[in-house]
């Protein structure tokens, strides 16, 4: 955990303990159980790894173009995160969530690597990349009656926005000049998923969620692994603060004419946000 991440978990804490002692309780259950609407903004800490493959051409070879730089991920900004859950019908609820991100490393070439119409050259320090975005809608229905627990299953969509580039130093004419190739692509796939909610005070919180996708859709064949655990605390009536921990896996095979390869990402640490219940 960096010292910003620390910093972040500390103030928290520290204003949410003296809280406990000045508010009234005016509910029996924390808000997650009884209210509505809840919106969490908040921002993600996580340690990344990368292995993109793209398929090109290997000069005098026919094999796949592989960066493979585990731990090796340029750092990008902290990562902004957005989850809208909106609770009808008594146990029927619905969850938007987005999160963005961008990554890279740099490799020397051990080859000449041909993509599209240029050869990025044996030698030279070649820089690739891979960003991604995920926008999900998930429905899902309680599936217990306990009063302080919430247990439920659902289904929904993932859309996903993904693409690579690898940019470098090309051979032209004798000389050598930078270029740029990159692929891109985006995908509706469905998951499934399963929550856990417990109020173990009005203040306070317990969640825990899973989302699964193992399919092979049309050009896509991958596993999506997310996992959450966390606690929330009720500062006021309608605001409160969050400190989690996620683990994300993206596994996803593509086969399309312009791009042939594979993603395989994973990001995981903590997550703090701000609550918003309603």
């Amino acid at each position: 955990m960096g010292c910003r991440t620390a910093t972040l978990v500390v103030c928290m804490l520290c204003f949410a303990a003296p809280q406990l002692t000045v508010a009234a309780e005016s509910e029996d259950l924390h808000p997650y159980l009884e209210r509505g609407f809840s919106l969490d903004l908040g921002v993600f800490f996580p340690d990344r790894e990368l292995d993109l493959r793209v398929n090109g051409t290997l000069t005098g070879d026919n094999d796949e173009i592989d960066f493979d730089r585990r731990g090796r991920l340029k750092r990008s900004d902290e990562i902004f995160a957005a989850e809208l859950s909106w609770r009808f019908r008594g146990r029927w609820s619905v969850v938007g969530q987005y999160f963005k991100s961008a990554d890279s490393t740099r490799a020397v070439l051990a080859k000449d690597i041909e993509w599209g119409n240029v050869v990025f050259g044996a030698g030279s320090n070649a820089a690739v990349g891979t960003n991604f975005s995920l926008t999900r809608i998930f429905f899902g229905r309680q599936l217990n009656t306990s009063k302080s627990h919430d247990v439920g299953i659902g289904g929904g969509l993932h859309l996903f926005d993904i693409g690579a580039f690898i940019e470098g130093e090309i051979l032209i004419n004798g000389t050598t000049a930078a270029a740029r190739r990159s692929v891109g692509d985006d995908a509706l796939l469905p998951n499934i998923g399963a929550w856990y909610k417990y109020s173990i005070s009005p203040r306070w919180a317990l969640r825990a969620r899973l989302d699964l996708l193992s399919a092979d859709v049309g050009d896509y064949d991958g596993l999506l692994l997310n996992v959450a655990l966390g606690l929330n605390f009720r500062a006021f009536e309608h605001v409160g603060f969050g400190l989690n921990y996620n683990y994300f896996e993206l596994d996803v095979g593509i086969d399309k004419s312009d791009w042939r390869g594979d993603i395989e990402t994973t990001y995981h640490g903590v997550y703090v946000n701000v609550s918003f219940y309603y």
